[in-house]
């Protein structure tokens, strides 16, 4: 009786994750296509992390680009007083114009077209409270960007740093139609 009530319990639970998976939305209100079809790249930010993820993220996400993943950079505005999350949130909308600008120029530097798809494969959800980031373990203020794979259906292939990069890209190109299993791309600190 105890293990089916667990069960029932777990289930529910993996549903209502699901369920937010479904229904989150970027800041342009915009629903996010994650598990439908094509792999994710989760990248976990906040307003310390903008230059690594300026210094970084772009290479990598072309680097992965054979793969057409979905980008959704979770940015956690915990550490935004509540006044300014409304110009946070508007700052982002900026930041979403100012990526598939950098985007189409790193791709015309290494001689090929942007993607027709490009524009409808990055998202920028804000985050007011942090569940998702605390979920991968990052505290308000953590320091470096948190990355995390999806496969096509949604399911943890991989997390790590971003600055493990290899690892993650390795688990998105090994991305499984079937049943995916979840690696730790861990970094020496």
């Amino acid at each position: 009786m105890k293990k089916t009530a667990l069960l029932t319990c777990l289930l529910g639970l993996f549903a209502s994750l699901s369920a937010n998976a479904a229904e989150m939305k970027d800041v342009f209100g915009k629903k996010v296509p994650i598990g439908q079809g094509r792999p994710t790249l989760v990248l976990y930010a906040n307003r310390g992390t903008q230059e690594e993820l300026r210094q970084h993220a772009y290479q990598f996400i072309y680097n992965v680009r054979a793969e057409k993943p979905i980008v959704v950079v979770h940015v956690d505005l915990r550490d935004v007083p509540g006044l300014f999350k409304g110009m946070a949130k508007g700052e982002m909308r900026k930041g979403h114009a100012e990526s598939l600008r950098l985007m189409n120029k790193l791709f015309r530097q290494h001689g090929e077209a942007p993607p027709a798809e490009m524009e409808s494969s990055l998202f920028m959800v804000a985050d007011s409270k942090g569940e998702p980031h605390k979920s991968m373990g990052l505290e308000k203020g953590f320091e470096k960007v948190f990355a995390q794979v999806l496969s096509i259906s949604g399911e943890e292939l991989a997390r790590g740093p971003l600055a493990n990069a290899r690892k993650l890209g390795q688990a998105l190109a090994a991305a499984p139609a079937g049943e995916p299993r979840t690696q730790v791309a861990t970094t020496l600190r």
